[in-house]
């Protein structure tokens, strides 16, 4: 497997981390009666509960857009070590950002959040047609 697809598969593993971490905090906070029901009445007073579900809609928006871009190197066969670059980026700075978040790390949080997205943008400068990328 190509090392951008591996990389993908480890940020979708990365989300999937913070689903549990979020379904855990909700479990401590709300007993299993409301987590087995709807949840239609429920409201989180848990910070991080609220901090696991903003860093997980966070995580969604970023997935959305770095996704798709890792998706078109592959098939385009743009795939280069600026790709794995911004793949690698991407990963560690969403690796670090969850839990930055959870614990309420204000700076060192939004520099993990800048590093995923120049991941991102390394790879979108990768497939725009007028980049010059190889």
């Amino acid at each position: 497997m190509p090392i951008d697809a591996s990389l993908l598969v480890l940020a979708v593993l990365i989300f999937v981390v913070q689903i549990v971490v979020q379904g855990v905090f909700s479990n401590i906070e709300h007993p299993p009666k409301v987590m087995l029901g709807a949840r239609d009445e429920m409201t989180d007073t848990s910070v991080l509960v609220q901090r696991a579900k903003r860093a997980n809609q966070n995580m969604i928006e970023a997935l959305v857009m770095h996704a798709p871009l890792v998706l078109v190197v592959l098939s385009v066969d743009r795939a280069n070590d600026m790709t794995v670059l911004g793949g690698w980026l991407f990963v560690a700075g969403r690796a670090l950002y969850a839990p930055l978040y959870w614990l309420g790390v204000p700076v060192l949080r939004t520099f993990a959040w800048v590093a995923g997205l120049a991941g991102t943008v390394i790879i979108l400068l990768q497939v725009l047609p007028f980049s010059g990328a190889a």
